[in-house]
């Protein structure tokens, strides 16, 4: 009866492990979109001097 708890923290474990990784490999595609979008599809950074 001793090894549920720890069966039941092991599974939660890895699930918020694998949430992590999600949202690390989410954020890195929305940065990378946002960077893409930033310098090649708008055609680059400009700077003007008025």
């Amino acid at each position: 009866m001793a090894e549920q708890p720890d069966k039941v923290e092991s599974s939660s474990r890895k699930a918020e492990s694998n949430w992590g990784k999600k949202l690390f490999v989410g954020a890195l595609i929305i940065l990378l979109g946002f960077f893409y979008w930033l310098l090649i599809y708008s055609g680059g950074v400009a700077v003007h001097h008025g």
